[in-house]
């Protein structure tokens, strides 16, 4: 009932130092979850079939340090966990040699191809799997984000850059991948402060979706050590998801 596959840290997806950036063990998630939808037949090809597609609404993952370097292998598990009347919530956790460096959840539902109108999660349901093992993500982790009330320029707590949707990021919706989300938010936080922190935790909400030539605002608000993220399309002011970080010091 869950299914298991190993992946490798590439060049690509390494910190100065050598280590895997975490936010790419979502993009493992992700592919981990994606490969076990085929081993199901209701991967977005067989669903598309039916006028069907999979939509994600939000996600949470926690870290367990030291992250592994490149080359590694990382062991990824995904599999359901609870299939309800349209959410269907699928756990994951991550090793690298026997010992845990990630577990996560996401909580998606299965949407109408054309007009990504939630259906019911029974229209899949006879293809999936359902194993009761729990990881450390409570529900909660899946209730609305709200940004820190900072005021509203960089000197009092908050920041904002602004990023247009490339072709290569767009998914098999033609939309913005949901993991790319992340890293957008992530690009407004300092520099400086990046280098010398990693990632404790991060959960995101999305709400709606992003298209090619979008330009996105990414907005900032922090403290201390915990940060939320707003990404926020600029033609129309529509909220494109609410993401909350939390970070500790590189050892």
């Amino acid at each position: 009932m869950k299914f298991k596959n190993t992946y490798r840290v590439r060049s690509s997806e390494i910190t100065p130092d050598y280590e895997m950036r975490e936010y790419y063990v979502g993009m493992y998630f992700q592919e981990c979850f994606a490969e076990y939808a085929v081993a199901h037949k209701c991967a977005a090809p067989d669903l598309a079939k039916l006028g069907l597609t999979w939509i994600t609404m939000g996600g949470a993952v926690k870290f367990f340090p030291p992250m592994p370097v490149w080359r590694d292998p990382v062991e990824v598990s995904a599999w359901v966990c609870e299939i309800g009347g349209v959410k269907i919530r699928t756990n994951f956790e991550a090793a690298c040699g026997g010992r845990k460096i990630a577990c996560g959840s996401t909580v998606n539902f299965i949407a109408d191809l054309q007009t990504h109108k939630p259906q019911k999660a029974s229209s899949v349901a006879g293809m999936l799997e359902v194993c009761k093992d729990s990881v450390d993500i409570p529900d909660h982790a899946f209730d609305k984000i709200e940004m820190f009330d900072n005021g509203c320029c960089a000197s009092e707590g908050m920041n904002m850059i602004v990023q247009t949707v490339r072709f290569d990021e767009l998914d098999f919706n033609m939309h913005l991948n949901n993991v790319r989300y992340i890293p957008r938010a992530l690009e407004a936080i300092d520099k400086d402060y990046r280098i010398c922190h990693m990632l404790k935790s991060y959960r995101i909400r999305f709400e709606h979706e992003a298209f090619y030539g979008d330009e996105i605002e990414s907005i900032l608000t922090r403290r201390g050590d915990a940060f939320t993220h707003l990404l926020r399309r600029r033609r129309d002011g529509a909220v494109l998801c609410a993401m909350e970080t939390l970070w500790q010091e590189r050892p």
